[in-house]
């Protein structure tokens, strides 16, 4: 077995942490960086964005600012497109590329730390949590794995069917939405599975959580809502065809829109109806909310803000081309990603335009916030850190 040790300035200890997935027909350098002491401390810390969505619930937002004009402090050059999905945790950025690599940079500097080969593997989707990460992983004989980055071990590898969606991970529990027409709860200490949940099609919207409620799309065009604790059905609501996009759980409430061009107001309980939204267009992307107000993208270009409470359209801007990524809120702006090669940002209050950016490639990797700094990525595998221009990027955790 060969390792990979790496070090940086911005880190203050440093350990093993990332070993191949071996029983996952993965073939991986192991790679060095351990969790800050703040962190075991403090798992949830708002600084860190630790899986698909900033949290369980899959709101996409965060509270401090983060407001344009931004500059482009570094441009990191991948072996391939990044997925969908970066991880930011303690000065270090996590990103999967779809020829099967596990990349990590320092934030501050956009250097590498470190970098594994996956063999035979195209997407990789992860979690973080307490130390550990959680991958999951499309094709393999294992296909979800927790790795202890402390002591530099796996805990525990199982077959989970192949899986095209993120996981979701809490203190107790690690849940996953299959291509195998299942949604599953896996223990978080053991990898014993809980319980299993039967669909009639496979899933690549993946489950959010609030409440003890577990909510899912799913191909089959229905969205089902499941009691978290024993997998049972509390309700389902059939819409006009798939849902792809990943739940949105604010308040009380269930968004989601769907590729029949409907985006749907939910009631968390029971699943009832409070509005619906037609956008003309299939709804590919999951939406972000802050409390107030919900927004997210279409297969046209038009990207809407509604009212939360109402479905009311507040406002709508139209890019040139597909809305591609899931929308960051940051305080009182939101970003969001096009295919055509543009990072947008526009005033949550108005829907003006403050600030774009074009890329070298399109754009299908959701953007994310850590301090600072905000990421992004398009698919001529190049990584983009940006920070406000008058910003000192201050990195410390």
């Amino acid at each position: 077995m060969t390792f990979l040790r790496c070090r940086s300035n911005h880190i203050a200890i440093h350990c093993v942490i990332l070993l191949f997935f071996s029983l996952l027909n993965w073939t991986c350098k192991k790679v060095s960086v351990k969790p800050s002491p703040d962190t075991l401390r403090n798992p949830a810390a708002v600084n860190n964005w630790t899986q698909f969505g900033g949290g369980p619930e899959r709101v996409n937002a965060r509270p401090f600012a983060v407001h344009p004009p931004l500059k482009n402090i570094w441009v990191y050059k991948a072996s391939s497109a990044i997925s969908s999905t970066m991880l930011a945790v303690d000065g270090v950025l996590y990103f999967t590329t779809l020829d099967g690599r596990f990349e990590l940079l320092d934030i501050a500097s956009g250097k590498r730390l470190g970098r594994g080969k996956c063999e035979g593997q195209h997407e990789a989707a992860f979690a973080y949590r307490n130390r550990y990460l959680f991958f999951a992983a499309r094709y393999g004989e294992n296909t979800l794995a927790k790795y202890d980055l402390f002591y530099g071990k796996y805990m525990w590898k199982i077959n989970a069917g192949d899986i095209a969606s993120e996981p979701l991970v809490t203190d107790d529990a690690v849940y996953v939405s299959a291509q195998y027409s299942h949604i599953d709860k896996y223990h978080f200490q053991s990898g014993e599975k809980i319980w299993t949940f039967k669909t009639e099609d496979q899933h690549h919207s993946s489950p959010a959580l609030k409440d003890n409620v577990l909510v899912a799309g799913c191909d089959d065009g229905v969205i089902y809502a499941l009691n978290s604790e024993d997998g049972k059905l509390k309700w389902k609501v059939e819409t006009g065809a798939s849902v792809f996009a990943t739940p949105v759980l604010a308040g009380e409430r269930v968004f989601v829109g769907s590729i029949d061009s409907t985006f749907y107001a939910l009631n968390l309980s029971d699943g009832s109806t409070i509005w619906t939204f037609s956008s003309k267009n299939p709804i590919h992307q999951t939406a972000a909310s802050d409390g107030q107000r919900i927004l997210f993208g279409a297969s046209d270009g038009q990207f809407y803000c509604l009212n939360a409470d109402s479905g009311v359209e507040l406002w709508r801007f139209h890019a040139q081309s597909a809305i591609s990524t899931t929308p960051l809120i940051v305080d009182k702006v939101v970003y969001f990603g096009s295919l055509d090669r543009n990072y947008y940002c526009l005033d949550l209050e108005s829907g003006a335009l403050l600030w774009k950016f074009e890329t070298k490639g399109r754009i299908r990797t959701s953007p994310i916030v850590w301090n600072n700094y905000i990421f992004g990525a398009s698919e001529e595998r190049f990584v983009y850190a940006f920070t406000p221009s008058d910003s000192t990027a201050n990195d410390s955790f």
